[in-house]
């Protein structure tokens, strides 16, 4: 009710005829009852959609659908659709919201065909469709992707989100390795401490986000503020350490913390992980953009993945070695631990120095020179991420990638290559006119 009023009274305001109206309507008959506010809101998306549908019109376009289940088991389900309008500028519209007792992929191609039949698109039209992953929209066998091209018995390519991917990589990449898992792992447990109300009054640092496994970027704000606050949080860790008042459980939680975040290893993969993470912020972001397109998309991927290599570098990890390294002065607020001196010389095979041993070779796991086991970490992350990169992008080699980078005048030898163009136009049933190539080139 508030929330309609509200848009009733905006739209008021907006429209001097309605306002006008609205005086004339006797005190006993307001017309703002649920029933009368249904009938309005329906009319009003209905009349969105026909916009939308004339927007359209004749033009291809592509579909984008989401489905998330809410608290009463319905699957509630977005098509977005994407298309070019008429002055050739690049369109996304939310469609309609639909929902569904099932969440089966044939009950959802269903109703993915019938709310575009329904909102009066036709389905012939349909360039490609754009899910996330998930088998069930993903499958290529029973997947929603392959049924609705079997119900319409054509080729649609279906792309799997870009954003979607780019978090699937960071997720997998970074849980890899088991010190970047527990290092999430103590930023998680600093983020409920922080959280308890004795202790949140004592902190003057920057917020610590929340973690969550559906959105990698909250891993960035963390790390960020970890790095950017982490005086702030020794110094509180210290304080309620020292403060009997605040309880013997919550003392030991802060010492325990304060031990974790002071070893050199938790600054070196915060350091690690926010400089991996920030070269992924910037596609991340420009691919959200509503005029984005796939070979614009492709081109940002492969620029964060160039950069990943380039991290690949030995002065690379010297830079966060010493970035990392112990205060030189004892008067710094909290000193990073690094391990007492052995009881007896270690000793490395003669043979394996230079490496980075990421196996044990015979001695404890103690005995391995520090340096030696952070660069083994250093490289295995920037690997991993590299190698889920190549892993989740390798459509970027298939032939409709292909052909959209022929269609690039910067692409001097395969510029509107009428072999390479091929596939694109075969989406959309227009003749090969080799001639008309070769003038246009």
């Amino acid at each position: 009710m508030g929330l309609f009023l509200s848009l009733f009274e905006y739209t008021m305001r907006k429209d001097p005829e309605l306002t006008r109206i609205t005086k004339t309507i006797p005190q006993n008959a307001r017309y703002t009852s649920p029933q009368i506010q249904n009938e309005i809101l329906e009319m009003m998306s209905k009349l969105v959609t026909e916009e939308i549908v004339r927007q359209v019109g004749d033009s291809w376009y592509s579909i984008k659908v989401v489905g998330t289940r809410d608290p009463l088991s319905q699957e509630n389900i977005s098509v977005v659709v994407r298309f070019v309008d008429k002055n050739y500028g690049l369109c996304e519209r939310l469609l309609v919201m639909a929902t569904s007792e099932k969440s089966d992929a044939e009950a959802l191609t269903g109703v993915i065909t019938d709310e575009l039949t329904s909102a009066g698109l036709s389905t012939d039209k349909i360039l490609s469709q754009v899910y996330d992953g998930a088998s069930l929209m993903s499958g290529r066998h029973g997947g929603v992707q392959k049924l609705l091209q079997n119900k319409l018995d054509r080729n649609i390519p279906y792309i799997h989100c870009f954003n979607h991917q780019l978090h699937l990589v960071v997720i997998h990449a970074m849980s890899s390795e088991a010190a970047v898992d527990d290092f999430f792992g103590v930023c998680n447990m600093l983020y409920n401490f922080i959280r308890k109300p004795t202790v949140a009054i004592l902190y003057k640092g920057d917020t610590l986000k929340r973690l969550l496994n559906q959105r990698w970027t909250g891993h960035l704000a963390t790390v960020k503020v970890v790095v950017k606050s982490f005086h702030d949080i020794s110094t509180l860790l210290t304080e309620v350490e020292n403060t009997r008042g605040l309880g013997a459980e919550v003392r030991v939680e802060a010492t325990g913390l304060l031990r974790a975040i002071t070893q050199r290893s938790f600054l070196f993969i915060a350091h690690l992980v926010m400089k991996l993470l920030s070269l992924f912020e910037p596609p991340n972001r420009l691919l959200q953009a509503e005029d984005m397109d796939l070979f614009t998309a492709v081109t940002l991927v492969n620029s964060a993945s160039d950069c990943v290599k380039t991290m690949r570098a030995e002065n690379e990890f010297s830079a966060l070695w010493d970035l990392c390294a112990p205060p030189a002065s004892a008067t710094e607020a909290v000193p990073v631990t690094d391990p007492g001196p052995s009881k007896r010389r270690r000793t490395i095979n003669e043979n394996l120095r230079g490496f980075a041993v990421e196996e044990t070779v015979g001695q404890p796991q103690s005995d391995i020179d520090e340096k030696t086991e952070f660069m083994r970490l250093f490289y295995s992350v920037v690997d991993a991420v590299q190698g889920e990169m190549n892993a989740r992008f390798g459509e970027r080699s298939s032939e409709l990638i292909g052909a959209l980078a022929a269609l690039n005048p910067e692409a001097e030898d395969n510029f509107l290559d009428p072999s390479k163009v091929t596939p694109l136009l075969v989406l959309a049933g227009t003749d090969v006119v080799e001639s008309e190539y070769t003038v246009a080139r």
